[in-house]
C-alpha cells in the first residue's frame, strides 16, 4: 500500500516540483514573513535558520540528513551559511533532485550528496549524523513509527534533530470548527477582494502524503528527543485565508491592513494557547538509547501486530 502511495507522491512531486518556490504562499508576503521570523528569533529581520545558527550552532555541525529536499534551497543554504559540512538529501522525486544537483552545481556548492530516498522506509547507516532536518517535510511521513525508530541509529549519541514543519490538522481530521474562526474574519471582506467566499479544508487531493499525519509530529518529537526549544509560529488563520484572496489584493494598502489584523489575532491566539499554531520550529537532542528502550519496544510491538494483520488477510 504505502509503496503505491509513494509513486503516486513522486509523480505528483516529479510534475510539481516548482509548488515549494510558489510566490502565493502565505509565508511569501513580506508581513507574513516578518511575522513568521518575529516569532521565532524576536526580530522580523531575522530569519529562522540565521536564529538557529547563532543560537544553537555557532560551531555549524559535521555530517547532516535532510529528507524531501525537493529543490534543494535549504540544503544549499545550511552549506553556504556553515551550519555543516556535508549533507545527505533525499527525495522521492528524480526530477526534484536533479533540479536541485543543477542549481547546487551553478553555485559551486560541495558537500551535497543527492539521493533517491523514500522517508516511510529509510536506509540508513548507523551513528552517520550528527543532525537532521525537516523542513516542511515531515508532515508527508506516514510510518513515523519507522522513520523515528531508524533514526535513532542512524543520529550519533546526543545527535540533534531541527524541525520546520507544519503540524496542524492532519488530512482526515478536518471539522467545521477549525474553518470558523477564518471564515468569520474572510466573511469581513468585500465581494471585490475575495476569489471565493467559501472556505474549504485544506486537503491536497492529488497528493495522498500531504499532512498525512501532521498533527502527531509534536508527540512524535517529544518522544524521541529532549526539546531544547520549541518556537510555535502561527499559521493557523493567514494559511487558511491567504489562497481565497483576489490576487494582487493582499499587496495593497487596504490588503496589507487587513492581513496585519489577521497577524494580531494570531498572536493573540498564540499567546492565549501555543497548541493554537499550525507551523513550528523545534530543535532538540536525541535521548540515549536507554530512554529510547520503551517507545523503541512499543513501536516494534506495533510494528508487529501491523504485519500480523496484513498476514491474515492474505488468502
Amino acid at each position: 500500500m504505502l509503496e503505491r502511495e509513494t509513486e503516486k507522491v513522486a509523480a505528483f512531486w516529479d510534475e510539481n516540483r516548482e509548488k515549494s518556490v510558489d510566490p502565493t504562499f502565505w509565508m511569501a508576503h513580506p508581513l507574513c514573513r516578518q511575522a513568521v521570523n518575529r516569532r521565532i528569533s524576536g526580530s522580523p529581520h531575522e530569519w529562522p535558520l540565521d536564529w538557529f545558527k547563532r543560537v544553537h550552532a555557532p560551531k555549524g555541525f559535521g555530517v547532516g540528513l535532510s529528507w524531501g529536499c525537493g529543490l534543494g534551497a535549504f540544503e544549499r543554504a545550511a552549506i553556504r551559511m556553515g551550519l555543516v559540512r556535508e549533507i545527505d538529501a533525499f527525495d522521492v522525486s528524480a526530477a526534484s533532485l536533479a533540479d536541485a544537483r543543477d542549481l547546487a552545481d551553478k553555485e559551486g556548492l560541495p558537500g551535497i550528496n543527492y539521493r533517491i530516498g523514500d522517508f516511510n522506509d529509510p536506509d540508513l547507516p548507523a551513528r552517520r549524523y550528527d543532525i537532521v532536518f525537516f523542513h516542511a517535510s515531515l508532515h508527508h511521513v506516514a510510518a513515523l513509527e519507522r522513520l523515528f525508530r531508524r533514526l535513532s541509529f542512524a543520529l550519533k549519541p546526543r545527535g540533534a534533530v531541527y524541525v520546520d514543519e507544519f503540524v496542524g490538522p492532519s488530512r482526515d481530521g478536518w471539522s467545521p470548527g477549525d474553518l470558523k474562526l477564518a471564515q468569520a474574519i474572510l466573511d469581513l471582506l468585500p465581494d471585490e477582494a475575495k476569489s471565493r467566499s467559501e472556505l474549504d479544508f485544506p486537503i491536497e487531493a492529488n497528493d495522498p502524503s500531504e499532512a498525512v499525519r501532521s498533527s502527531e509530529i509534536g508527540w512524535f518529537l517529544n518522544e524521541f528527543f529532549e526539546i531544547v526549544d520549541w518556537r510555535p509560529y502561527g499559521g493557523q488563520l493567514v494559511d487558511l485565508i491567504m489562497p481565497y484572496l483576489t490576487p494582487g489584493w493582499a499587496d495593497s494598502p487596504e490588503g496589507h491592513r487587513y492581513v496585519q489584523t489577521i497577524l494580531d489575532i494570531e498572536d493573540y491566539e498564540l499567546a492565549r494557547r501555543t497548541a493554537a499554531t499550525h507551523y513550528l520550529v523545534a530543535f532538540g537532542r536525541r535521548k540515549s538509547l536507554f530512554r529510547l528502550a520503551v517507545p523503541l519496544a512499543r513501536q516494534t510491538r506495533q510494528a508487529v501486530k501491523r504485519r500480523l494483520k496484513k498476514i491474515a488477510r492474505v488468502p
